[in-house]
């Protein structure tokens, strides 16, 4: 008997194939209570690569429910992110034979869908009922199944969701998204209410299961895809029920071919330098992004307008100019449209045109479904590999770990 073998004899006793944990590669966005108690599964159960997404810090009132709350030499050393700090102690749990775990302290959006198409598994574990859409949006064109949860308090759910053509999508049951360009105090204030923050109870049980989830798919077993369950820790209750697609759903339903990849743009580049390229390549046609753009908008507070050259999650986070203690610069003009659609032939304007691509998430391995002029339809997967965007853990010292 390996040493491997021996490790996991009690895993192997439960059904559970070793080599095919060490093998799966699972994204986890969101890295609160429930992120935590998940990735904390992932890791003891032997999963061997993991990437760990959340933009947020750690925060006093975390240390009741956050299983990889820091401790002062682990501040110290990484910081208060809960990206640095999860990863770190992930790998340092991990009993997989050979642990690969990558973390981003940046939003999904702005990383960009690169990371989903690395994984092939990805969990939602966020707050923002944006971010969830925009997941399983991508989740869709790429062809990944996704699973999601949620809290309110002793309550929660969670979900699995298909890849494949007809099958319901998270957005068959909230069709509606909140934007920018409605009122965005409206729109912060919608999302802040119907979040309640987890108890840890709910937050490991909660976690459990989507942990076992990931594991059943990362065996090939598909039966609970297209199914929510809602439970109580509490009440100790759990129902499920089949989730159906809406013939009327706004969200992506059909996954698309990749048709090309962009190659030769290299760090610091432009939307401009974005648009040459796929011209120079293929010919040009209409490109679509996967979020959309705020070139300028007029900040919220002072109605100073803002340039912002980012995605609409950006702006949404903190809409405020630099005059009122934001992050955004002020400009001379007003410019309130966002853009998500390209033409290639259309002249952009300069502050769509010197857009970074770093912002938008239009990096390595991310993609753009995009009609070319040939007739083709498809994604153009941008060259390289998500893993030149993230950083990567290694095992925390024991020394480093006390308080």
């Amino acid at each position: 008997m390996t040493a491997t073998t021996s490790l996991h004899s009690r895993s192997i006793l439960a059904g559970y194939d070793p080599e095919r944990l060490h093998a799966g590669k699972v994204l986890v966005v969101g890295l609160g209570a429930l992120g935590q108690n998940l990735v904390q599964n992932l890791a003891l159960l032997g999963v061997g690569q993991l990437m760990l997404v959340d933009f947020d810090v750690f925060e006093g009132h975390n240390a009741t429910r956050s299983p990889f709350y820091p401790t002062r030499a682990e501040v110290g050393r990484l910081g208060h992110g809960k990206a640095a700090i999860v990863a770190h102690r992930a790998a340092q749990a991990s009993t997989a034979s050979k642990a690969d775990v990558f973390y981003s302290a940046c939003r999904i959006q702005v990383l960009g869908d690169g990371a989903l198409s690395w994984a092939d598994i990805v969990v939602a574990a966020v707050d923002s009922l944006n971010a969830r859409a925009w997941l399983a949006e991508r989740c869709r064109l790429l062809t990944r199944p996704m699973v999601e949860g949620g809290f309110s308090g002793p309550d929660f759910n969670l979900s699995a969701f298909a890849p494949t053509k007809g099958a319901p999508c998270y957005r068959c049951g909230r069709p509606g998204r909140e934007s920018s360009m409605s009122c965005t105090a409206y729109a912060l204030a919608a999302e802040q209410a119907r979040i309640v923050p987890a108890i840890q109870t709910s937050a490991a049980v909660l976690g459990g299961y989507q942990a076992e989830q990931v594991v059943q798919l990362l065996h090939g077993r598909l039966d609970r895809l297209g199914y929510r369950s809602y439970g109580n820790v509490r009440r100790e209750t759990l129902q499920t029920a089949l989730l159906t697609a809406d013939d009327h759903c706004p969200g992506i339903h059909l996954p698309e071919p990749v048709i090309g990849t962009v190659r030769g743009l290299g760090a610091h580049t432009t939307l401009s330098d974005l648009v040459t390229a796929v011209c120079d390549q293929f010919g040009g046609g209409r490109i679509r992004l996967a979020e959309h753009v705020i070139p300028k908008i007029s900040c919220t507070r002072c109605k100073t307008p803002c340039l912002v050259q980012a995605t609409e999650s950006s702006w949404l986070s903190d809409p405020r100019c630099s005059d009122c203690a934001g992050p955004w610069p002020v400009t001379d003009t007003f410019m309130p449209d966002m853009v998500e659609e390209i033409d290639t032939d259309d002249q952009l304007t300069d502050e769509l045109a010197s857009t970074p691509l770093d912002n938008i998430g239009v990096r390595a391995g991310a993609s753009l479904a995009t009609a070319l002029r040939d007739g083709r339809c498809g994604l153009l997967r941008m060259d390289g590999s998500v893993l030149s965007c993230v950083e990567r853990a290694t095992p925390v010292d024991a020394a480093a770990t006390e308080l």
